[in-house]
């Protein structure tokens, strides 16, 4: 009897902790290196702490360079890990609510390149594909662009560049917009602007993420 109650009073002990509402703050400290590399738990803190404080302050991270806050909130955070490289990171919930977490990495090539990745909670990776299709050149023309051109177009972009980053008020737009202007010639561009959007706007509806029609 004393053992059980001891296993109850124990139990009661932990669970503020385990019931509490966990911030984006508190994924970042967590995330096992992944998606952080560059940074030790405690250079994560510390960008924590002062940012807190109202401090933007640059850590040293593990190329011999710096890294700093953006952005931080309770559910959101963007981060420049280096001096090519930004980390943006929006927290979800499932109906269960079980946190899931939607990261953004953008790396300069010199034109911007990102790519978008969904964790649970314990850091595990989720199929990215049931929650979000990422999207290519083609995505971005309109339809009527004549298939000539549509080819040249094809031809001339060996492989897509697409920035993604979190828009809106509450950081619940994911927005893609290409790079073909910083990577064609200005005069091989111009031939094709007419026919491209310059940006297309996703939505986040639990943890789907569409775009918006």
């Amino acid at each position: 009897m004393k053992r059980l109650l001891a296993i109850i009073a124990l139990s009661m002990v932990l669970l503020p902790s385990v019931g509490a509402a966990r911030t984006i703050a508190d994924f970042l400290a967590s995330e096992p290196g992944n998606v952080f590399p560059l940074l030790t738990r405690t250079n994560r803190l510390d960008l924590v702490d002062y940012y807190n404080s109202g401090q933007t302050v640059a850590v040293p991270n593990n190329l011999g360079g710096t890294s700093q806050f953006i952005e931080l909130d309770s559910v959101y955070l963007k981060l420049q890990t280096s001096e090519s490289r930004v980390v943006e990171m929006r927290m979800l919930t499932t109906g269960t609510h079980d946190t899931v977490i939607v990261v953004i990495e953008t790396v300069m090539t010199p034109v911007p390149d990102s790519r978008l990745t969904l964790w649970n909670s314990k850091w595990q990776m989720l199929r990215t594909d049931r929650h979000f299709k990422m999207p290519g050149i083609d995505d971005f023309l309109v339809k009527k662009m004549p298939r000539e051109l549509r080819a040249d177009l094809q031809d001339a972009m060996i492989f897509p560049l697409i920035q993604l980053s979190f828009k809106g008020d509450n950081h619940n737009l994911v927005e893609a917009t290409h790079g073909l202007e910083q990577f064609l010639a200005p005069n091989e561009f111009k031939r094709f602007a007419p026919y491209i959007k310059p940006s297309i706007t996703y939505r986040m509806s639990g943890t789907k993420i569409k775009p918006v029609k």
